[in-house]
């Protein structure tokens, strides 16, 4: 079979070291046959004497944030999974890289490159008879049986291991209890921001619960496993962060800045748990339980009382791109080279005119970098999509005023094209480090382009859509 496979299956079945597969592009159908191509026989190198026995980590990329979701198959986590569970191949989401652990899958959410990814621990020759057994039978399956714990079974790891330097996980994590709480309120501005630190310190407290039940229950640690327990101080350290979190969240709901997105979020779920509430209400009534109803009614009450607070809630702008100041210094410069560069269409230009329009592309270069490093470490894509609405649409605000009534009449309120409608390529607000040609390309995806005005024209004034 190995003979015979070709492209992205030979690759895998050739891999002697952890490597990552991103799907883009790739449909359905032809993940299911990449996977039975790659993974239908055992990988015969993984116990070479010379490799000691080493399990190999092969994980893919089959999904990703709004700003890059449309690069990506819909289904493509389903179907790999599913060809994976047609070879025999068991989720085990407490699975890592040891030998024993080959045939077994697990799912991941990164939520520092706010990525999807599936991990495969490919089957190897002679590491049992069909080389999912251990591994199943230490901490995966849906079963147990003795041994092994509830939580192994039941629990993951979702914070990636080892971490990576940098990542969002990396730094709150590995920060002191001192050195968190004074750094938190500026790296998560937005209360948004807070409440997705929350969720991955929440995320380290049940993978270091796991890495417990797999001690208490006699099973040894990986090497990997070993360096995240001890990197990161323990259950304790992380609950103290966790409650610092909270409370700063409290804080931003009574009194702190707010978006409009932010307080209809927190309206629904209020909303949602009034609902509940009376029909629990209603229910111990029937049942004749005064006392619980009484409890359920104290309840409720205090969940409409803040109903009524967050409803009186005047929502705030949010805050501006943490490089602003420059980002609009760098668009005062360009726009004089987007009027040039309009005044010169269709005719020779001169030396001088063509020495200037050189520095053109150095400038939207560095505005796109700044653009990409202001997008905060815990910021979901709406949340930065609309910040940079509001900072362009700046922009757009202040090339009206000057440049006439024509431009007046271009519609937007500053907002920025949802991803994947015409206006904007999500992938290119993404990531910090942009490089340029991706942001020129970005902006000149236009569904009616301009007459006489070049892709960092339209660049400059792309705010001209209602959606959002």
């Amino acid at each position: 079979m190995a003979s015979t496979i070709s492209g992205m299956a030979a690759s895998i079945r050739s891999a002697t070291e952890s490597v990552t597969f991103d799907m883009a592009g790739h449909d359905a159908s032809s993940i299911g046959q990449i996977v039975r191509d790659a993974f239908g026989m055992p990988f015969s190198h993984l116990n070479d004497n010379d490799r000691g026995g080493r399990m190999i980590r092969i994980t893919f990329v089959v999904g990703a944030g709004r700003l890059s979701r449309q690069k990506y198959d819909s289904s493509a986590m389903q179907a790999l999974t599913l060809a994976l569970k047609a070879l025999d191949y068991v989720e085990d989401r407490a699975a890592s890289c040891l030998i024993e652990c080959g045939g077994c899958y697990k799912t991941q959410h990164d939520t520092g490159k706010n990525l999807y990814t599936v991990v495969v621990f490919p089957r190897s020759v002679g590491a049992d008879g069909n080389g999912d057994d251990d591994c199943a039978k230490e901490g995966g399956g849906a079963g147990g049986g003795v041994g092994s714990s509830s939580s192994s079974s039941s629990s993951s790891y979702p914070i990636p291991m080892p971490l990576v330097e940098g990542t969002a996980a990396h730094t709150i994590l590995l920060s002191s209890e001192d050195a968190f709480k004074k750094s938190v309120p500026y790296m998560c501005p937005s209360w948004s921001e807070k409440r997705m630190c929350s969720e991955v310190l929440h995320f380290a407290i049940e993978s270091v619960s796991a890495i417990d039940d797999k001690l208490i229950s006699g099973m040894a640690l990986s090497d990997i496993e070993q360096s995240f327990y001890d990197a990161v101080g323990g259950k304790t350290s992380i609950d103290a962060k966790v409650e610092c979190t909270r409370r700063l969240m409290a804080e931003q709901v009574e009194s702190g800045p707010m978006t409009r997105r932010e307080i209809d979020l927190l309206l629904r779920q209020v909303g949602e748990k009034i609902a509940r509430f009376d029909t629990d209400i209603d229910a111990a009534m029937r049942d004749s339980m005064e006392g619980r109803a009484a409890t359920l009614t104290a309840q409720r009450e205090r969940a409409e009382a803040r109903r009524v607070m967050l409803m009186g809630r005047v929502a705030s702008s949010p805050h501006p791109l943490k490089h602003e100041s420059r980002i609009s210094e760098l668009r005062r410069r360009l726009m004089p080279l987007l009027e040039l560069e309009r005044s010169t269409k269709g005719r020779l230009l001169s030396i001088k005119e063509t020495r200037e329009l050189a520095a053109r592309d150095e400038l939207v270069s560095e505005i796109c970098e700044l653009e990409g490093s202001s997008r905060g470490l815990f910021e979901e894509d709406d949340a930065f999509e609309e910040r940079l609405a509001v900072s362009r649409g700046k922009k757009q605000s202040s090339s009206t005023t000057g440049g006439g009534g024509t431009a007046k009449a271009a519609p937007g309120k500053g907002r920025v094209r949802k991803s994947g409608t015409g206006t904007r390529g999500g992938a290119a607000w993404q990531t910090p480090g942009l490089a340029a040609p991706g942001c020129k390309n970005a902006a000149a995806v236009k569904s009616k382009p301009r007459p006489g005005g070049g892709v960092f024209a339209a660049m400059m004034i792309d705010s001209d859509s209602d959606s959002d």
